[in-house]
């Protein structure tokens, strides 16, 4: 018995999750996959488009057997630690022999060489870095070119590859590549077996707003939010009808009914409730929130009267050392008070703290549950009310942080049920 396991979002799920998910099934043979999927926020330091429900019961209709939510204070930070939470949950399950992801590169063999480097920081990768930051460049290229220099010259040799530093830079500035590598870095951190398996990513870029004409066309879930939010499901604007069409192309008929059943969710919905926490905090500032410096904090607090909205106070405080999903990933902390201090707590070096929380399975999927009660290493909830008796203070405090996220989610959503205690998982 063979278990694929993926990170995921599926802010919403579409055609492009369900070939990544067949895909990656076949070339591993695996049984069995389950997916960690951020439960009511993003990455990107956003509210999720559709509840978490209605997304992992897409996920079960399409292919996974078993999703859990990703806490809080791993779906909304960086790429690190969006990877090395979710990846220490899937290790701790203790019934994960592959961990499945896309990429624009498919080269998995130049992203471990990439990956090794980042995680060890050898001192010729810091003196390198050092070196071209010095010299005026961005980060990103510093870290590119530092990444190249510090690799050794016959690593990438057999590949033919004409210019490594080119290649490095396109690989690294790829957001796919990006995440895989650090997979990559979190499964090198935790000296996890489980083997990492990627596949070349198909279809639109990551942020494109192109729908293919083409009937199994793989576009972006950006392009599919722009769809959405343009009112092709919950609006009556005259465009209803031409967006409708769009969206059958791109999403699995089986999961189209429910991207109609309830509301839709955007950042700029939690905008009032994001103004009001930034004038009650004002004369304190803000850089004890996660991700927000001194600088910004700053910033934060000179431009408040002119906020409008929290889309378009993020374009008013970008910069270009400061990118938009930094300051939405900031400001969702700040709303809803995610702390350095608590995020520490949460992300120590030597562990993150981890339980699994069942929001959906498939009922056929019997065997795989029973090794991962037999081997987890962390609880497994299947029952809010039962966390109480089998979580410890850590693993407590960080489902209470996650669930009062989620019930100030359903408030702005004016759901008529907030509670999560009162959430059903979906079973099929």
């Amino acid at each position: 018995m063979k278990t694929l396991g993926i990170v995921a979002e599926y802010n919403p799920f579409h055609k492009g999750h369900k070939y990544l998910i067949d895909k990656l099934k076949k070339e591993t043979g695996a049984d069995y996959v389950v997916v960690i999927m951020s439960g009511d926020y993003v990455q990107r330091g956003c509210p999720a488009i559709l509840r978490k429900d209605v997304r992992a019961h897409m996920a079960l209709l399409e292919g996974a057997d078993l999703v859990l939510e990703l806490p809080i204070y791993y779906s909304s930070q960086s790429a690190e630690f969006f990877a090395k939470g979710a990846v220490s949950i899937l290790d701790d399950l203790g019934c994960i022999d592959y961990l499945g992801f896309g990429s624009e590169s498919g080269d998995i063999e130049s992203m471990s060489m990439i990956a090794d480097v980042l995680l060890s920081e050898p001192d010729d990768f810091k003196f390198s870095i050092k070196k071209h930051l010095k010299e005026g460049l961005s980060y990103a290229s510093a870290r590119a070119i530092a990444v190249s220099e510090t690799l050794n010259a016959d690593a990438l040799s057999a590949k033919n590859i004409d210019d490594k530093k080119d290649y490095i830079s396109d690989i690294l500035s790829s957001p796919n590549n990006v995440l895989a590598i650090e997979y990559l870095k979190a499964l090198k951190w935790k000296n996890s077996s489980i083997v990492p398996v990627t596949t070349k990513r198909v279809g639109e870029g990551y942020d494109s707003l192109n729908i293919s004409d083409e009937e199994n066309a793989f576009s972006s879930a950006t392009a599919i939010r722009n769809i959405i939010e343009k009112g092709s499901v919950n609006s009556h604007i005259p465009a209803k009808e031409d967006a409708d069409k769009l969206l059958q192309k791109v999403v699995p008929g089986s999961t189209l009914p429910l991207y109609y059943n309830g509301k839709i969710t955007t950042l700029d919905d939690f905008s009032s409730l994001l103004h009001y926490r930034l004038l009650l905090e004002k004369s304190e500032g803000f850089n004890k929130y996660a991700d927000v410096s001194e600088d910004l904090s700053d910033k934060i607090i000179n431009n408040i009267n002119s906020f409008e909205s929290i889309s378009d106070f993020s374009m008013k405080l970008k910069t270009k050392d400061l990118t938009y999903s930094r300051i939405s990933r900031a400001l969702l902390h700040i709303l809803l008070g995610i702390t350095k201090e608590s995020s520490d707590r949460y992300t120590k070096e030597s562990s993150f703290t981890g339980y699994g929380r069942i929001l959906g399975l498939n009922k056929n999927a019997s065997a795989m549950l029973k090794k991962m009660q037999e081997n987890s290493t962390i609880p497994i909830i299947s029952k809010l009310a039962d966390a109480y008796k089998i979580l410890d203070e850590n693993e407590l405090s960080l489902l209470k942080e996650t669930i009062a996220a989620s019930e100030i989610y359903n408030m702005v959503r004016g759901d008529d049920t907030i509670s999560e205690y009162k959430s059903q998982i979906i079973v099929i």
